[in-house]
């Protein structure tokens, strides 16, 4: 049984230690500002917080979605803001915007002006284990974009994306295109690259306008851009 020091000697160890520590209490943080003058800035800065509360410009509504990084959602999000019933010339804008970088070589506001169609979760051909994340067709070509964040390409993924792709466009006459939209980029020389900053610079040119005279849609196309500039 391990013997239990007496009062005398804790008091000895004690009386040791008191000599090597410090014995000055800690001092105060040394005060820069003069407390009248943060007063006057708080004061100063009620009003325009109170108005950016108003625009709703303190929290981004995207991070109050929910939508963090998981890929099918941010997707959908990016799917649905592309949607010309959703945004009108906006969302055209947004869209024509990445697609020029994307997809280089093609007029896209001449593309997209007769119409679009973009989809999401779609089997080309009816195979579920082909589905393309997001799929826009127009009138002359069929794009499939691939989405990734955090996770890898499972194996031949794009191989079996691209073919999808291929064999529903000749169906319908049109030209295939396969994007990957992720952090890295693909090794094919069939599938074309694109990162999340050329959607978030789509986004702020789409939503060009100042945060105080942005349209509701233009506001949450922009803050969709800041949302996924991190990715």
């Amino acid at each position: 049984m391990t013997d239990v020091p007496s009062p005398q000697k804790l008091k000895q160890a004690f009386a040791a230690l008191r000599c090597v520590l410090p014995a000055d209490r800690p001092r105060a943080p040394k005060q820069f500002y003069a407390l009248g003058d943060l007063q006057t800035a708080f004061l100063a800065l009620k009003r325009p917080l109170a108005a950016a509360k108003e625009k709703g410009g303190l929290i981004n509504p995207w991070a109050l979605a929910s939508l963090g990084r998981d890929e099918v959602r941010n997707a959908a999000a990016l799917a649905g803001l592309w949607m010309s019933e959703f945004g009108g010339e906006t969302s055209k804008r947004f869209l024509t915007s990445y697609l020029s970088v994307a997809v280089p070589g093609v007029d896209w506001a001449d593309e997209l002006d007769p119409g679009y169609r973009v989809g999401t979760e779609i089997c080309p051909m009816g195979d579920a284990a082909d589905r393309v994340d997001v799929v826009i067709e127009t009138v002359r070509h069929l794009i499939g974009i691939e989405v990734k964040i955090g996770a890898g390409l499972g194996r031949e993924q794009l191989e079996r994306y691209s073919a999808s792709i291929s064999r529903r466009a000749d169906l319908q006459g049109l030209s295939a295109r396969i994007v990957l939209l992720a952090p890295f980029r693909s090794t094919r020389s069939d599938v074309l690259s694109s990162s999340w900053v050329d959607v978030a610079l789509a986004a702020r040119e789409a939503a060009s306008n100042s945060s105080r005279d942005r349209t509701f849609v233009e506001q949450l196309i922009a803050t969709f851009g800041d949302h996924i500039r991190a990715f």
